[in-house]
């Protein structure tokens, strides 16, 4: 009898824990991540700056972006050996709405929150957003996206 999606999830947190950050699956995951900061920030600011659109609209296309790049590299890097677990779209599905919801919450509430409220810069107010959103969006796609099917 298969067990549970809950006690599969708590062993994979324990293993993480028990292997530090030497564990390649969360190090390649950091890895992709960098990556993706740099795509949502340069589109940001290219956006804003050079195509002179509100920064509100340009970081969301400027999220969508970084999440499609981050899910490429995911999908073929970070996450390889689940590659047989479910269809190429239904992963794309799943990918974008698991890290649009932290996107969304961690990442465009914290920039409008910061710049209109505080008056922070905007790429700054992203940087912070984008990091509140990290730790969650690793559970979220380990879990969800590209679960185990053990």
């Amino acid at each position: 009898m298969p067990e549970p999606e809950n006690i599969r999830f708590a062993q994979r947190l324990s293993a993480y824990f028990r292997e530090g950050i030497f564990n390649p699956r969360p190090v390649k995951f950091g890895i992709v991540g960098v990556i993706g900061i740099g795509v949502n920030m340069g589109s940001l600011y290219l956006l804003t700056e050079l195509g002179k659109i509100p920064y509100f609209v340009g970081s969301l296309v400027a999220i969508e972006l970084s999440i499609l790049s981050n899910f490429w590299m995911n999908l073929l890097w970070t996450w390889r050996d689940r590659s047989d677990v479910g269809t190429f779209w239904t992963k794309l599905w799943r990918y974008n709405v698991g890290a649009g919801i932290t996107a969304f919450l961690g990442n465009y509430l914290i920039l409008i929150g910061l710049t209109e409220w505080f008056g922070i810069n905007y790429l700054i107010s992203n940087l912070i957003g984008i990091g509140v959103g990290t730790i969650s969006n690793f559970v979220i796609n380990d879990v969800w996206t590209f679960k185990n099917r053990a």
